[in-house]
């Protein structure tokens, strides 16, 4: 198939595929993939309006994201009833929306790295902030204020509402009293055999790139810099038993004893191998862990919009903040949340500390799609292929 052939979304069709490719494990492990199929229940878009907050609002998030117990007695007050359609990757979200088949969305959610290609696919409806001022530069911490990933050519286009960190998960019983600060403690003999990598490309990618002295570059790199990159992460791969598809996957690694580390992964599977009595850790290294960060926007198929401005507001509010940090076991853009949070939510990031703690930190994007300069993600894809290839 040519590169300029199209899917059925009206992109080219290689973007489709590479757009189901990214689907963030975190949300499957952690509450299931049985609501999945509620986003066939959406009916296609017939253009309309409704003004004021009530009515009906079609959403499309990631289960456990979709704020339908925290919005509760708000949306009672307010006549509003929710649909909530689950997304099990982002490319649920653009089949929605994108091309002649479209449907209804009042709200939906994009994570890093795909402002770029909806931008580029013209789906976002640029956002009055006025409408939301929970979204203020004295309440939102500096990262998620007016961040290049949610606003560009002076507009606002998306709302940052959650985030996390992905980063190395170690078994202290299995690491052989290493004590692990740096990515290279990693090659030492304790961990040989020992070590999992996870199949997650929207966080382990970065930390790739950081480890093998491109991660200022990232994700722009030449072919040559991609190539050399690979190159310089062969000492992890002989480390290295077994290739992860899914954060439940390494949880079940952990507690089995088959690994002792796990190069990049869900920072909150502490918690989950503790619910099987292995205790788990995770480490933040001198070279930082992988941000992953979730947005609401308006698509272009709105109809509800006063209320999708509304739900934006709510979920900025900090009580609702520190419910579903907790819930999703997820960090705060709210300044306001960690207040309000019990002790081990908040322990999950150093709030106190915040604008320290993030300096290590980036919010990356994903590599171009198209580009005759940087390798693009089609380049990317094939050398992490072969990387995976003989595990």
């Amino acid at each position: 198939m040519s590169s300029d052939q199209k899917s059925g979304l009206g992109i080219p069709a290689r973007t489709a595929d590479l757009l189901n490719d990214i689907a963030l494990d975190r949300r499957h492990f952690l509450f299931g993939t049985a609501a999945i199929a509620a986003g066939a229940t959406l009916g296609a878009w017939v253009p309309s309006a409704e003004a004021a907050v009530g009515g009906n609002l079609e959403v499309m998030a990631w289960e456990g994201y979709t704020l339908e117990s925290e919005t509760a007695e708000w949306r009672k007050a307010n006549n509003l009833t929710m649909r909530a359609a689950i997304m099990s990757n982002q490319d649920d979200v653009t089949a929605k929306i994108v091309g002649s088949n479209a449907v209804r969305l009042d709200l939906a959610e994009y994570s890093n790295g795909y402002n770029a290609i909806y931008n580029d696919l013209k789906v976002l409806t640029e956002l009055d902030v006025s409408k939301i001022p929970n979204y203020n530069k004295d309440d939102i911490y500096p990262p998620f204020y007016q961040g290049d990933m949610w606003f560009w050519d002076g507009k606002q286009w998306a709302m940052p509402w959650v985030w996390g960190l992905d980063t190395i998960v170690i078994r202290p019983d299995l690491a052989g009293g290493v004590e692990v600060k740096s990515y290279e403690d990693l090659l030492k003999p304790e961990f040989t055999g020992k070590l999992a990598f996870l199949d997650n490309p929207l966080t382990v990618w970065p930390q790739i790139a950081k480890v093998t002295g491109y991660g200022p570059k990232f994700p722009n790199l030449t072919k040559d810099e991609l190539t050399d990159c690979f190159e310089k992460l062969k000492p992890y791969r002989e480390q290295s038993k077994v290739f992860a598809s899914s954060n439940g996957d390494v949880i079940s690694l952990f507690a089995s004893g088959e690994i002792a580390a796990c190069f990049c992964v869900w920072s909150a599977v502490p918690l989950e191998t503790a619910k099987q009595n292995v205790t788990t850790v995770s480490v933040y290294p001198k070279e930082g862990g992988a941000v992953w960060a979730d947005a609401w926007f308006i698509p272009k198929t709105a109809e509800n919009i006063d209320s999708a401005y509304a739900f934006i507001n709510e979920a900025l509010k900090p009580e609702i903040q520190a419910s579903i940090c907790k819930t999703a076991v997820a960090a705060a853009v709210s300044k306001k949340a960690p207040a309000l949070m019990d002790a081990q939510t908040k322990d999950l990031f150093d709030y106190d500390n915040f604008d320290e703690k993030f300096k290590t930190l980036k919010i990356y994007g994903q590599p171009p799609r198209t580009s005759d300069k940087f390798a693009t993600y089609d380049d990317w894809l094939q050398v992490w292929a072969d990387f995976r290839a003989g595990f």
